[in-house]
Parts: C-alpha cells; structure tokens; sequence
C-alpha cells in the first residue's frame, strides 16, 4: 500500500527511506483527532450544535534499525535521529518532514511534523546490531498536503 516514505530533516537537506531492509516498519499510521466543545441545554435534552473540527494530525511510526555490524549500526542510528531530533540551534518550527507515496498514486503527500515523542532503546546483549525505534509526531496542519492542499487520506 505504501511504496515510499522519506523523512527528511528540518532544513530539507536530506532524508532516510523508512521501510527497508535498514529501516524496516511495524507499523506507521496517523489520525485526525476532532476537536471542539460540546455545549449541553441547561434546560431542555441534548446539547447545541457546535463546530467541530480536525485538529492536529498524529503520526505514529515504529520500527527497528537493522545492520550487519556495529559501525555499520551506529551509522545508521545517527542518520535516523539526526532526520527526526531537532537541532541545539533549530530556528525551524517543524522538526521534520514526511514525504509519503503510495503505491498505484503518483501523488507526493507531504506532512510538516514536530516530534512529540521517541525511544531507540540499545541492546545491552544478544543483538547489537539491532534496536527497535519509536516516534510519535504531530502536524499542526492537521492534514496530509498535496501540492500545499489539504487532502484526506
């Protein structure tokens, strides 16, 4: 269903491919939470209708770093978070920015995101060559763009 996504780093100076053999996926969603309040009747049943809109788009990624040898994992570690962790001196307002293409679509979607969250546990033993990675980010946009339109996907 997907066929492409690339995380690129604040400055949109380069990007990881997620979903390879390096980067291999478990799961990768997102969600359009609805916001706005609901105002009850004070003296009748129900409540007013009231607007409610998208709020901040959610994007949830998790996966694993995959190498065959530890320079070669190290490697890859520093690549992935130096796409996904702000900078000391970031004067950007988003962190990065998600590039999703999806299979049987030429259609680019773009999502300009601010990480909320994220774990890349070591291996103390076992497996140094492999750890498992999680982030959570949010789009203050609330949408997939394309070609800087909203899009629902």
């Amino acid at each position: 269903m997907i066929t492409k996504i690339e995380l690129w780093d604040a400055a949109n100076l380069g990007y990881v491919e997620l979903d390879t053999l390096t980067y291999p996926l478990q799961k990768f969603s997102w969600e359009y939470p609805i916001v706005g309040d609901d105002v009850q009747r004070p003296f009748s049943a129900g409540q007013y209708d009231t607007r409610k809109s998208v709020g901040s788009m959610t994007i949830d990624c998790e996966g694993e770093i995959v190498q065959t040898t530890t320079t070669l994992y190290w490697t890859a570690r520093k690549a992935l978070v130096a796409k996904v962790i702000p900078l000391y001196s970031q004067i950007s307002y988003n962190h990065s920015t998600i590039k999703l293409t999806l299979d049987g679509d030429s259609q680019v979607y773009i999502a300009q995101v601010v990480l909320s969250s994220y774990s890349i546990p070591l291996a103390a033993t076992g497996a140094p060559t492999i750890s498992p990675f999680q982030f959570s980010w949010t789009c203050n946009k609330g949408y997939w763009l394309a070609n800087g339109t909203p899009v629902l996907l």
